[in-house]
């Protein structure tokens, strides 16, 4: 059997294994955001499929990029029904407290940078913004705003030109992190949000955790976040590279249960 056919059956049972354990989770109100990445649009497609099939309560808001770049059509195609237009007035305050989780599937360079400036002047910086500062969880797919990764290959075949440009769009995904955006790779976005709406209902996950250690391609920053360190027991230790990097929260939590870091060079 070739090797293509074998990935394409896994995906496809673990896409299984992932809608089953949505479903299982008591339902939620989860506001999902789209910007103007390309990046992300196949995965949000599908988590919308499994909250829509598990009876979550799903709203959806598009920027202008977005609708340009995705279609609305096929947001409606994917089983959502409140989607809200990029021009529509919206009560945000009352929005961001009914919610119980925001995904941002199609993270843009733009709008990572305009979120690190703590800027609350479109709906949905403010949405997001206003999510963290009422504590609530916030999961974004960071491949199409690394500027060594994705993102940068958008406008050249090479991400070695503009170091100093580069570093700077790196600075405002860990801004983000210090926020408290829980940033991950397109590839575990599915498995993260399964995670945390476990940890929001007290179910017990159901799954290995490891700490997601993110590196954004220019294999400098490494970033351990407090939301990576919570599923794991007191006096636990972990192996981390050598040039990981600790939000203050992260920190803050690994004093506070005695968890074990060990530095490797």
């Amino acid at each position: 059997m070739e090797q293509a056919l074998i990935d394409k059956i896994v995906a496809k049972v673990v896409t299984l294994v992932q809608a089953k354990m949505i479903a299982a989770v008591p339902q939620q109100r989860v506001l999902m955001l789209f910007s103007g990445a390309s990046t992300g649009y196949v995965v949000g497609m599908d988590m919308i499929k499994m909250l829509v099939q598990a009876n979550h309560d799903l709203t959806v808001f598009m920027t202008a990029s977005a609708v340009h770049v995705i279609g609305e059509d096929n947001v409606q195609k994917a089983g959502a029904k409140e989607i809200i237009s990029p021009k529509q007035w919206v009560n945000t305050p009352g929005l961001v407290r009914e919610t119980d989780l925001v995904l941002v599937p199609t993270l843009s360079m733009n709008t990572a940078a305009r979120l690190a400036l703590g800027l609350m002047d479109s709906l949905f910086s403010t949405l997001v913004l206003g999510a963290l500062l009422a504590n609530k969880p916030v999961i974004a797919i960071c491949d199409g705003a690394d500027p060594y990764g994705k993102g940068g290959l958008i406008f050249s075949d090479s991400n070695d030109g503009a170091a100093a440009l580069r570093d700077k769009m790196v600075a405002n995904l860990e801004t983000l992190i210090d926020f408290g955006v829980n940033l991950v790779a397109e590839e575990k976005f599915m498995m993260r949000v399964v995670k945390q709406m476990q940890a929001e209902t007290n179910l017990p996950i159901t799954t290995p955790f490891s700490p997601v250690q993110r590196v954004l391609s220019n294999g400098r920053s490494t970033i351990l976040t407090e939301s990576d360190l919570f599923n794991y027991q007191a006096g636990t230790t972990l192996h981390l590279p050598a040039n990981t990097r600790l939000t203050p929260l992260a920190q803050d939590n690994a004093k506070k249960r005695n968890l074990k870091l060990l530095f490797e060079n």
